[in-house]
């Protein structure tokens, strides 16, 4: 028994200690990052009046990277002053009996600081990264606090406001790396992680920057950690990913009847179906049709984004936002009735630019839109009519969506998932706002050159759903899981292009 207890991993603690100007965003990283509502959040200095730990991560061999928040530097500049006048600065300041009333800025520096020496493994120290690094007064008191202390440092540029491009982030970095360069050999690395635009993507680079700065003895047990806190992350992902593909499999799939009494088709409620604006509702058998079938999908929408916010610890309440445009994504396939063809067939007997085209202009299509405005007569018309009818299957009327809406729904999904995976949890409810112009710019790219592949999968499932063959159900599977794969691609490729691995820059050099 001893010698198999000598076998097992020893577990460690990494403890990780977030400090900072006062103000900064603390609270709300930690939040994030927990995905908790831990401490109090207020536009206000000295919030945070107490040093917390909080467990980050554990492994299944009992390894624990604890999460420390800090009270924040008070008067910085003038606690500098008052400690280089000292030999050993850092022994006098956290052995005196500060007032926490009279004297709260230095206090809450005293709590920070003390935290620090007797808990981190790495400082991780916050700064504004929409400030000026020239214009932060108290960044080279703060940085000789920190080098009194003796913890190897990693900075994390935050509070950068809105997503930024990937040369707004470099050229972030690079201001702050130049900086910070004369803190060096302390200073370790610069880090982008906003409390609110940062993915987890940004995270897996902090753990990873963080390693050389763990020491050798902690190592094993910190890559454990490591792998612990990616396996997390793509376990939600791939669930994301999942959650967005029974989205568009439901929106491929489902259908909804036409009420044509008789089954017979009425040429004027056809046409005003047609051409009536996407905007003006009507009541159409065709419109109606529509109207419930965006209702159907709204609902399910709904369901996944709600899927979405749990996955990522988030609460919010968000209404289902499909395009209302109904007539530009919306196909009508019409099973023709063959006691009509007379009618459909005068109607197109030599006019290209006839019924066909309107059908086509208006988005619907009898299985073959541009071929019915070139039909010659009656007869003709009757008897292709009859081969797309038995090809199709069809034995009544229904509306369900083409293509274009449902790469619409793809993209509009996928921004959705970058919306509420970049959502900071410090910011409280989840609320839809507009995504950022180079999220659906790399989306749109991403995607491009999968979409005669998604077209494939569209056909394949709206196949899948009018068949009666006992095969169905395993072709959907089948095309589902193909589905889900070719989601995650688009969408790693396009975190990838959005967060490319930073340039390494040499903070000796910089």
């Amino acid at each position: 028994m001893s010698q198999e207890l000598s076998t097992l991993p020893q577990a460690i603690l990494v403890q990780w200690c977030l400090i900072s100007h006062t103000n900064i965003g603390k609270t709300s990283l930690t939040r994030t990052l927990l995905g908790q509502d831990v401490g109090d959040i207020r536009d206000a200095p000295h919030v945070t009046d107490t040093a917390e730990g909080h467990t980050l991560v554990q492994t299944a061999e009992g390894d624990v990277l604890t999460l420390w928040d800090t009270p924040g530097f008070g008067d910085s500049v003038r606690l500098y002053q008052r400690l280089r006048q000292h030999s050993n600065p850092m022994g006098w300041f956290l052995t005196n009996l500060w007032d926490r009333w009279r004297d709260k800025p230095f206090w809450m520096s005293q709590r920070a600081m003390q935290a620090a020496r007797d808990s981190a493994d790495v400082v991780l120290y916050l700064v504004n990264a929409a400030e000026d690094p020239a214009d932060a007064g108290y960044l080279d008191a703060e940085m000789h606090l920190l080098q009194w202390l003796g913890k190897p440092v990693v900075v994390l540029l935050n509070q950068t406001g809105m997503p930024q491009t990937t040369e707004q982030q470099a050229r972030d970095l690079r201001a702050w790396s130049t900086a910070l360069a004369p803190y060096t050999p302390m200073v370790r690395n610069v880090v982008a992680l906003d409390a609110f635009t940062r993915s987890w993507i940004h995270e897996q680079r902090l753990f990873q920057v963080v390693q050389p700065t763990i020491a050798a003895d902690k190592q094993a047990g910190y890559q454990r950690l490591v792998q612990a806190w990616e396996s997390s992350n793509q376990a939600r992902f791939e669930a994301s990913m999942q959650a967005v593909a029974n989205l568009l499999v439901e929106a491929a799939q489902w259908s909804e009847p036409i009420d044509a009494p008789g089954g017979a088709l009425n040429w004027n409620t056809l046409k005003s179906a047609i051409s009536a604006s996407p905007s003006t509702p009507d009541n159409t058998p065709e419109s109606l049709a529509m109207q419930r079938l965006l209702k159907h999908l709204q609902q399910q929408d709904l369901r996944t984004t709600q899927t979405l916010l749990q996955l990522h610890q988030l609460d919010g309440k968000v209404a289902g936002h499909i395009h209302a445009q109904l007539r530009e994504y919306f196909t009508i396939h019409q099973p023709l009735d063959s006691r009509q063809m007379g009618l459909w067939g005068a109607l197109t007997t030599g006019a290209a630019g006839g019924l066909g085209a309107d059908l086509a202009a208006g988005g619907l299509t009898m299985g073959a839109g541009a071929l019915l405005g070139a039909l010659a007569g009656a007869v003709t018309f009757a008897s292709a009519a009859f081969g797309i009818n038995k090809l199709r299957g069809q034995a009544k009327h229904q509306v369900n969506l083409n293509d274009e809406f449902l790469d619409t729904a793809l993209h509009t999904s996928l921004l959705k998932y970058l919306a509420i995976a970049h959502f900071g949890r410090g910011q409280g409810t989840f609320s839809e706002s507009d995504t950022p112009a180079h999220w659906a710019t790399q989306v749109t790219e991403q995607t491009a050159p999968h979409r005669q592949a998604l077209h494939a999968l569209w056909a394949q499932l709206r196949e899948a759903a009018a068949s009666t063959s006992s095969d169905a159900a395993q072709t959907t599977t089948e095309a589902t899981e193909k589905l889900q794969r070719l989601l995650a691609h688009i969408m790693l490729s396009t975190l990838q292009s959005l967060y490319p691995a930073p340039e390494q820059l040499s903070l000796d050099h910089a």
